[in-house]
């Protein structure tokens, strides 16, 4: 199974309808969850049609503020158990294998409301004894080590985000790729990057899906990276090496003082 997860920051623009449904051909996931949608409820399930699933569960955004979707098809068993602007529960099911239940996260933007999101989180954790992963955009981070540039966040946001996930008896699983989901240009031409998005899961959840991993993506559309959870051994990057020899960007790269001269001329040509 694959589970792929972005924080598009508003579906509304053709361009990231286009990139979406890029994503989607590249990877095949068998859900696929859109943070951040910012149209109505309606709009996002029709999404389903031009990004071709069958099933589409959506949160109605708050006029231009948050909104979610959950797109799937007809071959795995979705069933949704409770939602709210934070968050989309449900439990999955494929066939000849156990259920198990997984929440699509995003976390309050609001610094001095995000404690309703940790609280939501310790909330959950008693429905069920299902195992459980919990995938999305926290807008938080666990560890200073996680954000690189300027505004050190505050220790105490940290510490709750910690206290929750302690709680909820869950462990983040890692990554491939970059070392941030998000990122964003400041003053003096410097940038601020940090690991918002993440996949978190329960020992029995490993223990169901010892070789799961998580990839940080590329998009142009959103500041943040999409990501991609995969629970089998087969290496999902076998599809987009099938199509030719993957572009790879190295971020020392930007240190050469020719590389934007470079660039410019050759996307002039």
């Amino acid at each position: 199974m694959r589970a792929l997860c972005w924080n598009c920051r508003g579906i509304d623009n053709p361009a990231t309808v286009r990139e979406l449904r890029e994503l989607a051909k590249i990877y095949a996931p068998t859900v696929l969850c859109i943070l951040e949608t910012q149209i109505a409820k309606t709009r996002v399930e029709n999404l389903r049609y031009t990004l071709g699933f069958d099933n589409c569960f959506a949160v109605a955004s708050s006029g231009r503020s948050g909104g979610l979707g959950v797109f799937w098809n007809n071959n795995v068993m979705v069933k949704v158990n409770h939602f709210s602007q934070y968050h989309i529960d449900a439990e999955f099911a494929e066939p000849e294998k156990d259920k198990w239940r997984l929440t699509f996260m995003y976390g309050e933007a609001k610094r001095n409301l995000r404690h309703r999101t940790w609280e939501l989180m310790k909330f959950m954790r008693g429905e069920s004894d299902l195992p459980w992963l919990c995938m999305g955009d926290f807008n938080e981070i666990l560890r200073r080590e996680e954000q690189f540039g300027a505004n050190d966040r505050e220790e105490y946001l940290m510490e709750g985000f910690r206290e929750a996930v302690d709680v909820c008896g869950l462990c983040d699983i890692g990554y491939r790729g970059l070392d941030w989901t998000w990122e964003k240009k400041v003053s003096g031409g410097n940038y601020v990057r940090v690991r918002l998005d993440r996949a978190l899961a329960t020992s029995n959840w490993c223990n169901l899906f010892p070789f799961a991993k998580l990839r940080h993506l590329a998009a142009v559309k959103s500041d943040h990276c999409p990501i991609l959870l995969s629970t089998e051994q087969a290496d999902d990057s076998r599809r987009i090496h099938s199509r030719g020899r993957p572009f790879r960007y190295e971020i020392m790269w930007e240190t050469h003082k020719t590389l934007i001269p470079m660039v410019e001329s050759f996307w002039k040509r």
